[in-house]
């Protein structure tokens, strides 16, 4: 049985980031690349700082509208984006505007 990212090391995070980067290459469908996708992304906001991550406007990886970070919960950033008034996405997804 695989360990929760929250109990990897960095070293298992870095390969279990490498393994579903491998995983992405391959797929038939775009729905497994999605999962995969948003998996590495999960995988990758524990090797971030969620205290880098403070309120405030960010751009989300893959979205066109701005995401307005109200709050960090473990490694997802909560907020706003366009109508939706609870979104919410990995932090390695953000970026700072």
């Amino acid at each position: 049985m695989k360990k929760l990212y929250s109990q990897m090391s960095p070293e298992e995070l870095e390969a279990e980031m490498s393994e579903i980067l491998e995983a992405m290459k391959n797929v038939e469908f775009p729905s497994q690349k999605d999962l995969l996708e948003r998996k590495y992304y999960t995988a990758k906001a524990y090797t971030l700082n969620p205290g880098e991550f403070v309120p405030g406007l960010y751009t989300v990886d893959g979205y066109e509208e701005p995401f307005e970070l109200e709050y960090i919960n473990g490694m997802m950033g909560w907020g706003k984006m366009g109508k939706d008034p609870e979104a919410s996405f990995p932090i390695s997804m953000l970026t700072r505007v």
